[in-house]
C-alpha cells in the first residue's frame, strides 16, 4: 500500500500551498496560477519540473504556469480537492488585472472561455470531415436521412456557438449561466429571427419605440463574449439592490429584460461587425500574399502558444468556420504542429538521454494523434533551444508552401494525422504535401544544427588533486516512513545542518534501500550507518537511530560490503525496529548529503509519510 500524493497535491505544496495562491485556472494542457508569494515557487520550479506527469514550469506575465499536457484537467481536480480555491471571487480578478496586466488578463480570459469548449470543437471538426470525405467518395448520399443526421451531429456546435460561449463565458465571469444561455437563446429563437424574414441582418424593429437593427446571432463569437461581461456587471448591481430573499425570481427577470434587448440593440450589432471586421481583415492578408503570410504563421505559431498568443487568433479561426465554412489559418497552425513534430524526431535520433529518447517519442505521439504540441514545446523545443529554431523553420517554409495555394480546413481542428478528414478538398493534396514539407525541413535543420543538451555538471578537486565531475542527483527514499526536513531532528547536530543537509526519516519498518546507484564508501562496523556515493557524485549518509552505536551492531544486519557497487532499491541493512524502540532508543534516521557545500541548493520534495523508492531529495549544482 502507497501513501503516494496526487501529482495535484504535489504541486499544491509545492507552490505555497492553497493560502499562497490567488487565482488559479487552466487551459488544454497548462495549470495557471496566480501566486501571493512568487518566490516559493520559483524556489521550486526545479522540483516542480522533476515531478513524475509534469513537461515544463513557465513564468509569465505575473502567471506560474505548470504544462501537464492533455491530463490537466485531472491535476486540476486533484488540486482543488478539499481545497476553497475554486471559489474564486472578483476582488481576486481585479487583483489578477493589475498584477497581470491588460494583455494577459484579455489572452486568460479568452483561454477560459474556449478551453471548455476545444473538445467538443475538434471531435466535431473531424465528424465534419468524416461526413464530407464520405459524401465525396460517393459512400454516403447526401439525400441520405444518414447524411443529414451527421451533418447536424458535427455542425450543431457553430449554430449553438452562442449559447455554449455564453456558458463559458458566464463560468469565467461568474455570473448565472443558465441566465446567460437563456440570454443568447432569446437571439436564436424562431420568433427573434423571423423578424429579419428574408432580409437578413440590418432590418429594423422597435423595442419600447426604442429602434434595434436586427442581426442573425448563429454561430457567431464576440456577441455573446460582450453580453455575459456586461450581464456580470448587472447580476453584481442587481444583488446590490435587491433583498436576498427576492433575488431568486427577480434577479434572473429583470437580468432577462435588460440583457436581451440590450445585447440585440448594442453589443450583438457591434460583436457582429467586429468579428466580421477582424475575420475580413485577417482573410484580406491571407489572400494578398498567401506565401509570405503562411509563412509568418506557420513560422511563428509554436511562439504565439509559449506564450498564450493563440488565444487572440482562435476565435478568428472558428468565426470563419462558422460563418464561411471554412479557413485558412487553422492550416497554418497544423503547419507548426508539423514543424514541431519534425524537430522533436530530430532530437530524439541527436540526444543521448535515454529518458529523453523515450520522452521524444511520447510528445511525438501526442502531435500526430492529438495535435498538442505543448510536450515538445517546452519539453524539447524551450529546453534544447535549438529544437525549437528547426520547429520554426520547418514551419516557416511549409506554411508557406500550403498559405501560398490557399489550403481551407472545414472544422477548427488540431493539427495531426487523426484530423486529416476536417482538410479533405480540393487542397487536401497541397495540404498533406505541405505537412511533408514541414515535417522534413525541421528534422533536417535540426539533425544539422543539433541540441545542445545541458551539462548540469560541476568540476571538483579531492584531496590528492585529482578532478572529478559533480551533476544534479535526485535521490529516492531509502526507508519507509514519515519523511521531515533534518532542521526538526531530535539530535542537535544533524538538526543544526552542520553535518550537511538532508532529511530525518521516522521508519515503519528496519529496512533500508539504496537511495540511487552507486558505490558503498562506507559502512560502520556495528551496521548501524552508511555512506553512499553516487555515480554523479553526490555523497550520502544514512544513520539509523540517535545513540545506536552504543549497541554495537545488535540488531543491525548488513547486506552489502564497503566498497560493493549497488542499484538503486537495493536492500543496504536490515534492522529489528521493534527491538530498538523496546529497547528505548530514538529511531530516527538521518539521510545527509556530506557534501552539501558542493551544491547551489538541496531541496526537500515531499514532507509527509510515504514509502521508500519515491523521489524524496533534489540535489543541484
Amino acid at each position: 500500500m502507497t501513501n503516494e500524493k496526487p501529482l495535484g497535491k504535489k504541486i499544491l505544496a509545492l507552490v505555497g500551498g492553497e493560502n499562497n495562491i490567488q487565482g488559479i485556472s487552466h487551459c488544454a494542457t497548462r495549470l495557471r496560477m496566480l501566486l501571493k508569494d512568487d518566490q516559493i515557487a520559483s524556489k521550486n520550479k526545479g522540483i516542480i519540473e522533476d515531478l513524475n506527469g509534469v513537461i515544463s514550469v513557465v513564468e509569465n506575465g505575473g502567471q506560474f504556469q505548470v504544462i501537464i499536457g492533455p491530463a490537466v484537467t485531472n491535476v486540476y481536480d486533484q488540486l482543488l480537492d478539499g481545497t476553497k480555491l475554486n471559489q474564486e471571487s472578483a476582488q481576486d480578478d481585479e487583483h489578477e488585472k493589475n498584477k497581470n496586466g491588460l494583455i494577459s488578463s484579455f489572452l486568460d480570459i479568452v483561454a477560459g472561455i474556449f478551453t471548455p469548449l476545444l473538445p467538443l470543437l475538434a471531435g466535431s471538426g473531424v465528424l465534419r470531415g468524416i461526413v464530407l470525405l464520405l459524401s465525396q467518395v460517393g459512400w454516403l448520399s447526401e439525400s441520405s436521412g444518414t447524411y443529414h443526421i451527421l451533418t447536424a451531429a458535427s455542425t450543431a456546435v457553430f449554430y449553438f456557438l452562442p449559447i455554449l460561449l455564453a456558458i463559458t463565458s458566464a463560468e469565467k465571469f461568474k455570473v448565472n449561466k443558465y441566465v446567460a444561455a437563456a440570454v443568447m437563446g432569446a437571439l436564436i429563437m424562431p420568433e427573434f429571427t423571423q423578424i429579419m424574414g428574408n432580409n437578413g441582418n440590418g432590418v429594423i424593429t422597435h423595442f419600447l419605440g426604442i429602434p434595434i437593427v436586427t442581426m442573425a446571432y448563429t454561430s457567431t463569437v464576440i456577441p455573446a463574449i460582450l453580453s455575459i461581461w456586461c450581464l456580470s456587471y448587472v447580476e453584481r448591481y442587481l444583488k446590490k439592490y435587491i433583498p436576498e430573499s427576492l433575488q431568486l425570481l427577480f434577479v434572473p427577470l429583470a437580468s432577462l429584460f435588460i440583457m436581451v434587448p440590450l445585447t440585440a440593440g448594442a453589443f450583438g450589432p457591434f460583436g457582429v461587425y467586429l468579428g466580421e471586421w477582424i475575420s475580413n481583415g485577417i482573410n484580406i492578408l491571407m489572400n494578398s500574399n498567401g506565401w509570405i503570410a503562411g509563412a509568418i504563421v506557420g513560422g511563428a505559431w509554436n511562439l504565439f502558444v509559449i506564450f498564450g498568443l493563440q488565444w487572440a487568433v482562435n476565435p478568428v479561426m472558428i468565426q470563419n468556420i462558422s460563418k464561411l465554412g471554412y479557413d485558412s489559418i487553422v492550416p497554418l497552425t497544423a503547419a507548426a504542429n508539423f514543424g514541431m513534430a519534425g524537430a522533436t524526431l530530430g532530437t530524439f535520433f541527436r540526444t543521448k538521454d535515454t529518458k529523453m529518447k523515450a520522452y521524444s517519442i511520447s510528445a511525438l505521439l501526442s502531435i500526430f494523434f492529438a495535435g498538442i504540441t505543448e510536450p515538445a514545446i517546452y519539453g524539447i523545443g524551450v529546453k534544447y533551444k535549438k529544437p525549437l529554431i528547426g520547429a520554426v523553420v520547418g514551419g516557416a517554409v511549409g506554411g508557406a508552401f500550403i498559405g501560398g495555394l490557399h489550403v481551407k480546413a472545414f472544422a477548427f481542428v488540431f493539427g495531426g494525422l487523426t484530423t486529416l478528414p476536417a482538410f479533405v478538398g480540393s487542397t487536401f493534396v497541397s495540404y498533406v504535401l505541405g505537412l511533408i514539407i514541414c515535417f522534413a525541413v525541421a528534422l533536417i535543420v535540426t539533425l544539422v544544427i543539433g541540441i545542445d543538451e545541458p551539462e548540469n555538471t560541476k568540476v571538483r578537486t579531492d584531496q590528492a588533486g585529482n578532478t572529478e565531475q559533480i551533476s544534479n542527483e535526485v535521490v529516492l527514499q531509502p526507508l519507509d516512513g514519515y519523511v521531515a526536513d533534518i532542521a526538526e531532528a531530535n539530535d542537535p547536530a544533524f538538526a543544526s545542518g552542520s553535518m550537511g543537509q538532508g532529511m530525518v526519516i521516522y521508519p515503519t519498518n528496519g529496512k533500508v534501500y539504496a537511495p540511487f546507484d552507486g558505490t558503498i564508501s562506507m559502512l560502520f562496523k556495528t551496521n548501524h550507518a552508511l555512506g553512499i556515493t553516487s555515480k554523479s557524485g553526490t555523497e550520502l549518509l544514512i544513520h539509523i537511530g540517535i545513540d545506536t552505536v552504543k549497541l554495537n551492531g545488535k540488531h543491525f544486519f548488513a547486506k552489502v560490503k564497503q566498497g560493493d557497487t549497488v542499484k538503486a532499491g537495493q536492500l543496504l541493512i536490515q534492522f529489528d525496529l521493534s527491538a530498538l524502540e523496546e529497547a528505548g532508543y530514538d529511531t530516527s534516521t538521518f539521510v545527509i548529503v556530506t557534501n552539501s557545500n558542493e551544491y547551489k541548493d538541496i531541496n526537500l520534495i515531499e514532507a509527509d509519510d510515504g514509502s521508500h523508492g519515491r523521489k524524496i531529495l533534489q540535489t543541484n549544482v
